[in-house]
C-alpha cells in the first residue's frame, strides 16, 4: 500500500444528542463530530486546542455530519453583540471512523 494514498476513514458509529444551551458546555476529550438540525452558530474547541483557543461558526441544518473536524468541546453560549446571533440547536455529535 502506497503511504501517500488517499484512504477511507469510515463512517460515524455513534450519534449522541445534545443541549449545551439548557445543561452547559459539553467536553468529551477523546473528541467527536458535530451536526444542528437548527442552522445557528456554535462555539467550541477542535480537538488540541485550549478553551481560550475557540472557533465560533455558522452551522447549517443538516441530517449527516458534513464537516471533519474533531472537536473536544462545544460551549453553551455564542458570541452576542450588535448583530445577536442565534445559537443552534437539536445538537448531536458523533463518535466513530
Amino acid at each position: 500500500m502506497n503511504p501517500n494514498q488517499a484512504f477511507a476513514l469510515g463512517n460515524i458509529l455513534r450519534v449522541v444528542p445534545v443541549n449545551p444551551a439548557t445543561n452547559g458546555d459539553f467536553t468529551d476529550e477523546n473528541g467527536f463530530f458535530i451536526r444542528a438540525e437548527t442552522k445557528g452558530y456554535l462555539r467550541y474547541c477542535p480537538k488540541n486546542n485550549l478553551d481560550t483557543e475557540y472557533i465560533e461558526k455558522y452551522f447549517d441544518a443538516s441530517n449527516i455530519f458534513v464537516d471533519p473536524e474533531l472537536c473536544r468541546k462545544i460551549f453553551g453560549t455564542v458570541l452576542g453583540g450588535a448583530g445577536q446571533r442565534d445559537m443552534a440547536s437539536s445538537i448531536y455529535i458523533g463518535y466513530g471512523v
